[in-house]
């Protein structure tokens, strides 16, 4: 008897841990859900902002408890009163994003923009009163732009740097030189190649490479055009307000036929 009563409050303290409602009473009815939502683009610092009231015009909110959803996708700034009120239950989860998964690589045109999403713990909602939900959002993406500096653009008189994942192909030239394109990621990297040709003003001849690179989540990848007697690729990581850029200069030998690559590599973190 002992025993059995030994377990018998064991099996009541595990429900009432994973269950905060323990009369049908506090199921019989509804609680609101207060939202709160922050962003952090940097990937190392978590320094979370409240989202302005032009973010909140872009952040899109989902509301599920389980399989089912409340709210689905909705602009947060748009959510009402009703969208807000749930049944009394527990297992809530509010998700935010900056932008749908298809926005990120097709809005504001074909290289698409930052990706920033994030989920709050669970919570219960009882009745009659308001949980609050905080919810940090973080890059669920990744980042690649080409530029060329003065050394290139001295030796090349024009290139194009088309760079692939999957399917999804971005052409860079020194028209959109800077503009980034954004890539979803299904895991924290992705790996992308790249064919370059550049054309040289001397002779018209064009110099062509084609390698691959790493995309990391949360990091812009900089593809930095040099032109240099020796052809040698420097590496260094740059951090800005948004997501972290990775700059990799790829310097091209004027005196060479073809591009080269050295093994040697220099990191240089700025912060």
């Amino acid at each position: 008897m002992l025993i059995s009563a030994m377990m018998a409050f064991l099996m009541t303290g595990c429900q009432a841990e994973s269950n905060p409602f323990l009369s049908p009473e506090q199921l019989d009815g509804v609680g609101s859900i207060a939202i709160h939502v922050s962003a952090d683009g940097n990937m190392q610092t978590r320094a979370a902002k409240s989202l302005t009231e032009e973010q909140k015009k872009q952040y899109l909110v989902s509301i599920r408890q389980g399989n089912t959803y409340h709210v689905l996708s909705k602009v947060l700034n748009s959510l009402t009163t009703e969208d807000r009120t749930v049944p009394a239950g527990y297992g809530y989860v509010v998700t935010a994003e900056s932008c749908s998964e298809h926005d990120a690589e097709t809005k504001p045109n074909a290289f698409g923009q930052p990706r920033l999403v994030g989920s709050s713990e669970p919570f219960a909602v009882a009745k009659g009163e308001t949980s609050t939900a905080n919810v940090l959002c973080t890059p669920a993406n990744a980042g690649v732009t080409v530029t060329e500096d003065e050394s290139f653009t001295e030796v090349f008189s024009a290139y194009e740097m088309t760079v692939r994942a999957g399917s999804r192909e971005l052409t860079f030239t020194s028209e959109n030189t800077s503009t980034i394109g954004y890539y979803n990621l299904s895991g924290d990297g992705l790996t992308l190649s790249y064919q370059l040709g550049a054309v040289r003003i001397e002779n018209g001849e064009t110099v062509t490479l084609s390698s691959t690179v790493n995309l990391q989540k949360g990091r812009i990848t900089q593809l930095t055009l040099r032109s240099t007697p020796k052809g040698t690729i420097t590496l260094s990581i740059i951090y800005d307000d948004t997501f972290l850029r990775e700059d990799i200069e790829m310097i091209i030998d004027p005196e060479a036929d073809r591009l080269e690559t050295d093994a040697e590599q220099e990191t240089d973190i700025q912060l």
